[in-house]
């Protein structure tokens, strides 16, 4: 197994989509805006940071922002597909909020091929967090809570074809560790087609902040807002004060392996240097993790 580059994984994965999703276009195409409030929405994984999002977009009297609000919308479905999110993201699109608010969108729900698609209509977002924090966070919690989406049936051949990685060998806690960087690595195929990428971590500076949801909403946030929102921690799953390396040493020397050569050229296109985190591995490790 070895590392590919991201342009390999940006061409797979938008063949994928077109393959798997191939009515998102005609669903969206459809979709005209009611209202002249500016309408958003934000992807994102696991663990990003996405509850603190909502709420702080939803702080501004002239937002409302919704999180994962398709949930609300299938309930008491435990599941939801690319016909429930269109419906919502119509829904979205025709409801003009009696025109009280100057922007109005989601956290949460959209995926990529719905966010590629809404690109003009919407203003559109990836929310990442360093792929450490990610995954730290699901070990530490899976333990206790094991809940887990299903790993979709069309995923296991494309990281097979990626990184010839067999998920059918792997124990479970593996076979999610693996996906989830899977999910990481096809993220990148959003770049130069999100209008913003935001960084959980960089949201903690007040004038980063303040531009990112300027560029997302229009509306301008007070340095009190925001300075609050900093200050509040939502869902908080790792120990404050744990460093990247600690998070890194403390995967098994085979996830080290996965983490390193899935996301190697990845990482560094969201802002996310993995190599100094290689101190941080015994020489064992980080001899199998330079590769080729």
């Amino acid at each position: 197994m070895c590392s590919i580059g991201i342009e390999r994984i940006q061409v797979v994965t938008g063949e994928v989509y077109s393959r798997v999703f191939p009515d998102i276009p005609l669903q969206m195409a459809g979709i005209e805006l009611w209202g002249a409030h500016r309408r958003f929405v934000v992807a994102r994984m696991g663990s990003t940071g996405s509850t603190w999002l909502a709420w702080l977009l939803n702080s501004h009297p002239d937002v409302m922002c919704t999180h994962e609000r398709i949930l609300s919308r299938v309930f008491p479905k435990r599941s939801y597909d690319s016909n429930d999110l269109a419906e919502l993201i119509r829904l979205m699109a025709l409801d003009t909020m009696h025109s009280a608010y100057l922007a109005a969108g989601d956290v949460g729900s959209v995926w990529s091929p719905h966010l590629h698609v809404l690109s003009g209509k919407f203003t559109t977002a990836l929310l990442v967090r360093h792929p450490a924090r990610c995954l730290n966070t699901r070990l530490r919690g899976y333990p206790s809570n094991q809940a887990f989406n299903e790993i979709p049936t069309w995923s296991p051949p494309v990281i097979r074809e990626l990184w010839d990685i067999d998920l059918d060998e792997l124990c479970q806690l593996d076979r999610i560790f693996v996906h989830d960087l899977f999910v990481y690595a096809t993220q990148s195929w959003l770049l130069g087609k999100a209008i913003a990428i935001l960084r959980i971590e960089s949201l903690q500076e007040l004038e980063y902040c303040r531009e990112a949801l300027r560029q997302l909403t229009g509306v301008r946030y007070s340095p009190n807002l925001i300075a609050r929102a900093i200050r509040h921690k939502v869902h908080v799953g790792t120990p404050q004060g744990t460093t990247i390396r600690e998070m890194v040493a403390g995967f098994s020397s085979q996830q080290r392996h996965w983490y390193r050569t899935i996301l190697r050229d990845v990482a560094p296109s969201f802002g996310y240097d993995l190599e100094d985190e290689l101190a941080a591995l015994p020489k064992s490790d980080a001899a199998i993790l330079q590769g080729p």
